[in-house]
């Protein structure tokens, strides 16, 4: 038997790593905060009536913050992240209840609040589409809503 040259050797090496080193950059990183204004219009007296939808997620850590034309709710939620897609579930309200400060259960533990995914026609563009948590004047369920900070 022929003994395997060290060149061999470390060209396969440098191949293996090249290899893993693209893999892992392929894979999204869907740490961060992610954005999305919802434009209403105006009220009586002219004044402009927006929604901000506001995603956090980290390694560990994943809320939804909804502010602006009377609302003010944070939502703790749960996050299924693939290379592909980030499934937002909900999980509970900022106190910890299943029911809003009205005392509704406007979503169950589990259901999907909304989905992004990664565009594949441009880089870097997300889609969102929207489950349980659908805004006001969407016409739409899946679209580009939300930028990444």
């Amino acid at each position: 038997m022929k003994p395997v040259s060290q060149t061999f050797i470390m060209t396969a090496l440098a191949a293996l790593l090249l290899f893993f080193t693209a893999a892992c950059q392929s894979s999204v990183d869907w740490v961060g905060t992610y954005t999305f204004t919802n434009d209403l219009g105006e009220d009586p007296g002219g004044a402009a009536i927006s929604m901000e939808y506001q995603l956090k997620l980290n390694s560990d850590h994943c809320e939804v913050a909804i502010s602006g034309y009377q609302a003010d709710t944070l939502i703790r939620c749960v996050s299924e992240r693939s290379d592909e897609t980030a499934v937002i579930r909900f999980y509970s309200y900022s106190n910890g209840e299943v029911k809003n400060i009205y005392g509704v259960e406007v979503y169950k533990v589990g259901e999907p609040l909304f989905t992004l995914r990664q565009s594949e026609s441009t880089p870097k563009a997300l889609l969102t589409e929207w489950g349980a948590l659908m805004p006001d004047g969407i016409e739409n369920r899946v679209g580009s809503y939300f930028v990444k900070q």
